[in-house]
């Protein structure tokens, strides 16, 4: 790939070859953790309680950080550095005040909605009202702190300082087994919660001293100032554009779910234990995305500089973005059809050895099937994203992001009638095709229309 690294920079693949592994050790320690709850705690309605509100947390990181203001600081980070580093320094400061102030308001309100609807699903979970309310808390308590650390993130990936927030990531699902195993006997359900919490104030306490250093800025500077500034009116403007299409973007799984439902009992399960595998691939990928997106962001403000002493280039990131698909193409194509010959095999490896019978398991190959066939659009367009994101075109995101809202419900009432439960599989693989064309087509003509 094209890399636009200063001396002192790696490139593209150097930051690839580096984080993608480490990341990859963080993702398996979350799920060590999933491994470590299933055999200390189960099953029970305590757990199901607990699991729900962990949704609901891991959704509002999503929603308020994740897909939203991590996504829109950093190219706009990257852009104020591109001006000089007093200006980056004024970016952040501007921005982490006001986020700082409005972010946990928002988790407070959508928890106590959350509490709301929860009360039609668990009116008694076997726990104290005393205990609900911990719990509760802890899990607002998780969000916020999880919010802060995304937007510490932001800040180093937009420095290219890759390593020291994927390391901290892996050393938190220590912490977070040894605080279970220690806490449980005397905390029981509190210990899961309170957890979580230590494992995000541990990556904030590294995190937040890096960011200083980096952007030569003491704790003092960071103090609370909601004057508005440019930067804070565009970095909220630009979070609710990404926040309405991360939030259309999690309703599809539901409507999926639920859609489904309709179809008799398993349905649902065969679903998820389909896309459980169809993620692998999308895992090994993801890790990558946040390198691009900083090293895009980086290449999209140096060209929005250049273009304003001299006529308009443009064509180094295009060059970039292009190589990127090509190599995802060479390295996931034959993955992904030695993943569909094999499909049958991995899930009776995987998924054979318990209650599932053979005729369940062949059911599953087939929806697995059907899904492979729409996930290398779905890399690609997960790659074109960030390159729209690194030059702010959050519209084009956001749309996408709608016509597939609007049209999934449509085919799958269409392709359910015909093909029953294949035909949601269906309709996630078709829609993938001309999701990927637009998005494609709009970041051509946004990079002819850069060098035009």
């Amino acid at each position: 790939m094209s890399n636009n690294a200063s001396p002192t920079e790696p490139s593209i693949l150097k930051n690839v070859l580096v984080v993608a592994p480490l990341s990859l050790i963080g993702r398996a320690g979350t799920f060590l953790i999933y491994i470590a709850l299933a055999n200390w705690f189960g099953d029970p309605a305590e757990m199901d309680f607990i699991y729900y509100y962990w949704g609901i947390a891991s959704f509002l990181i999503e929603l308020l950080s994740a897909a939203s203001a991590y996504s829109v600081l950093v190219p706009l980070l990257a852009k104020a550095r591109a001006k000089g580093e007093t200006e980056a320094q004024q970016c952040v400061q501007s921005i982490f005040s006001h986020y700082i102030m409005t972010m946990p308001w928002l988790c407070c309100l959508l928890v106590v909605i959350s509490w709301a609807i929860s009360q039609l699903f668990f009116p008694n979970a076997g726990l104290a009202p005393t205990t609900t309310i911990g719990i509760v808390c802890g899990f607002l308590c998780f969000s916020i702190i999880a919010s802060v650390r995304w937007m510490l993130k932001a800040i180093l990936d937009t420095y290219q300082a890759f390593q020291l927030p994927v390391i901290v990531q892996g050393l938190r699902a220590a912490i977070v087994i040894a605080t279970i195993y220690l806490c449980q006997p005397s905390l029981t359900w509190f210990s899961i919660p309170l957890a979580l919490i230590l494992g995000e104030l541990f990556q904030v306490i590294v995190l937040f001293p890096r960011c200083c250093a980096i952007l030569n800025l003491q704790a003092r500077h960071l103090k609370l100032n909601l004057q508005e500034t440019p930067y804070t009116k565009q970095f909220r403007h630009q979070c609710l554009l990404m926040m309405g299409a991360a939030m259309a973007d999690g309703i599809n799984p539901v409507v999926d779910r639920g859609m489904a439902s309709t179809l008799g009992t398993s349905s649902v399960s065969k679903l998820d234990y389909a896309l459980r595998l169809c993620a692998i691939p999308e895992t090994l990928t993801n890790v990558t995305l946040p390198v691009l997106l900083s090293h895009w962001a980086k290449i999209s403000s140096s060209e929005s500089q250049t273009e304003n002493d001299s006529p308009p280039n443009g064509t180094q990131l295009q060059r970039s973005v292009w190589q990127g698909v090509l190599v995802l193409l060479v390295l996931m194509v034959p993955f992904l059809t030695g993943f569909y010959l094999l499909r049958e095999n991995i899930v009776s490896v995987l998924y054979g050895r318990g209650e599932l019978s053979e005729a369940g398991q062949f059911h599953i190959a087939s929806l697995l099937g059907i899904y492979l066939l729409g996930t290398l659009p779905r890399l690609m367009s997960r790659l074109l994203i960030r390159a729209h994101l690194a030059r702010q075109a959050h519209k084009t995101v956001v749309t996408a992001t709608l016509i597939r809202l609007l049209l999934n419900p449509i085919l799958n009432g269409l392709l359910m009638q015909y093909w029953g439960l294949e035909g949601v599989a269906w309709s996630t693989t078709l829609l993938s095709y001309p999701i990927l064309a637009y998005i494609a087509i709009a970041f051509w003509r946004g990079s002819k229309k850069r060098t035009s």
